[in-house]
């Protein structure tokens, strides 16, 4: 039985270094940056006061060991006023440290004040997917974020749900999204890449599936990111692509947009207007191409339990929705 158990636990482990996990230490961004060099330090500091602490401890236990025939107690230390100062003035000494560095790293990744040149974004938390609306930009997109590297952006958190917490580990820290109340943060990406982000609160059953993706574009590919995603939705140009767009606008819209520039707080889904645009669905949790979004639609809730998601079509209807569905790029 210990053996089998054994067994499993050391799957478990190798299974979890399968999939790489997204952490502060590799750090793309100046918030990043100071978090792990504080984590570093404190670190170091730790392991320099454990190695020390425990081997004084080790040698005390070798040095003064009871031998045998030795019926007398090691010397006595009691009353050592130099050897007692020192031994509290060290922690002390190292707490004040530690306190100066949190205050300094602190007051590096507050809100910078806000420039002309900085990038405005409203994110808005749902159950669970993450909406991202350019206020400046005119433009509403969903669970993966673009933004220009070395561009400041401000970031305004809103919930209209539950609490959720906007998490993307190399490039910030944790902020909570709170229904009825405005958080704010702030965004730099350093270099290009792709970032992982996570709701890092327990929001409800798919809380593990709230998932985002982070573009650090350069200055011209986000500049054509954006004009992409500011052209007007796609329009039919067969009959199955007609058939399909009339069933979004009669299906669909009463929780989705068409609208590139219709920010979805009051929906329930996320905007469909460059759908295809986007690499992932279903609250990041599922690639986006033609096969998965055929089994999200014949059965939401067999993919993703408890999202507010549910419709019905024949399947001629299908087909015709799919030929639309998939032009929206």
């Amino acid at each position: 039985m210990l053996r089998k158990f054994g067994i499993v636990a050391g799957l478990i482990i190798l299974l979890t270094a399968c999939q790489p996990t997204p952490t502060f230490l590799n750090s793309a961004s100046p918030i990043s940056s100071h978090e792990s060099g504080l984590y570093w330090i404190i670190l170091i500091m730790a392991m320099v006061v454990f190695v020390l602490v425990e081997g004084a401890l080790i040698w005390i236990l070798v040095r003064d060991r009871k031998r045998d025939g030795d019926e007398e107690l090691p010397p006595q230390l009691h009353g050592n006023t130099r050897l007692e100062i020192t031994w509290t003035a060290i922690p002390v000494l190292l707490t004040i440290a530690l306190f100066i560095m949190t205050i300094q790293t602190a007051s590096a990744v507050a809100a910078p004040l806000q420039m002309k040149t900085d990038l405005n974004l409203r994110v808005v938390g749902h159950r669970w997917w993450w909406e991202f609306d350019y206020l400046d930009l005119g433009i509403a997109t969903a669970n993966e974020l673009h933004i220009p590297a070395g561009t400041t952006v401000q970031v305004s958190l809103e919930s209209v749900d539950v609490i959720h917490s906007f998490w993307v580990p190399e490039l910030s820290g944790k902020t909570d999204v709170i229904p009825g109340q405005h958080n704010t943060m702030w965004l730099k990406g350093n270099q290009p890449g792709v970032y992982l982000g996570q709701c890092a609160e327990f929001c409800g059953t798919q809380h593990a599936l709230m998932r985002f993706k982070v573009f650090v574009d350069s200055q011209e590919d986000f500049g054509a990111w954006v004009a992409d995603q500011q052209t007007k939705v796609y329009a039919p140009r067969t009959a199955d692509e007609e058939a399909g767009q009339k069933i979004v606008l009669d299906a669909c819209i009463p929780c989705h947009s068409l609208d590139p520039a219709e920010v979805e707080t009051k929906k329930v889904g996320p905007n469909l207007a460059h759908l295809f645009s986007r690499s992932t669905f279903g609250g990041g949790a599922f690639d986006l191409n033609e096969e998965n979004l055929r089994k999200w639609l014949k059965d939401t809730q067999g993919m993703k339990p408890g999202n507010d998601m549910s419709i019905t079509v024949s399947s001629q209807e299908f087909d015709e929705l799919m030929a639309y569905l998939t032009k929206l790029k």
